[in-house]
Parts: C-alpha cells; sequence; structure tokens
C-alpha cells in the first residue's frame, strides 16, 4: 500500500520540478523577464550615445566646413571668444 502511494507520488514531484524550473530555473520565464528588462535598458543607451553622436558629427562638420567654426566651438563649449568680444550666456532652468 505505502509503496503504491509512493509511486503515485512520483510522477507528481516530478511535474512539480519541471514547472519550478520552467518559472525559476537558469533559463526559465524570471530569467527571460530580467533579460527582457536588460534589453531594455540596453536599447535605450544606444539611443543615447546615437543622439550624442550626431551632435559630435555637427560639430565635426563644423569644424572641417567653415572656416570659423574653432572659434565657434571654442565660444560655445569653453566660453573663448578674441580680444574685445562679449559673451552671452543663456542659462535654463
Amino acid at each position: 500500500m505505502l509503496r503504491r502511494l509512493l509511486l503515485g507520488a512520483v510522477p507528481f514531484t516530478v511535474m512539480g520540478a519541471v514547472v519550478l524550473m520552467t518559472i525559476f530555473g537558469d533559463h526559465g520565464l524570471v530569467r527571460r523577464h530580467e533579460l527582457r528588462q536588460e534589453m531594455r535598458a540596453v536599447d535605450a543607451r544606444v539611443d543615447e550615445l546615437r543622439a550624442e553622436n550626431v551632435e559630435f558629427q555637427r560639430q565635426i562638420d563644423i569644424l572641417e566646413k567653415h572656416p570659423a567654426g574653432v572659434r565657434r566651438l571654442a565660444a560655445e563649449e569653453l566660453l573663448m571668444a578674441p580680444p574685445g568680444s562679449t559673451i552671452y550666456r543663456f542659462e535654463s532652468e
């Protein structure tokens, strides 16, 4: 009788283990959810870097195409200007 009871419980135990591994295992649903969140964060960072790259490309174009490009970037980034010039700086809130 006990043997029959134990043999009947084995399939349920195995199924329980399979369900737990499917949810919590190394390749389970929880891990997949974590990886998706990580992927979204990486995609957001990629978008930020692409926007930054566009700005850097704009600065490169200014330096290459316009003779006054170096002076303009120096004025924008370093607040430098030729003697006698006035720099106006507007800060946003």
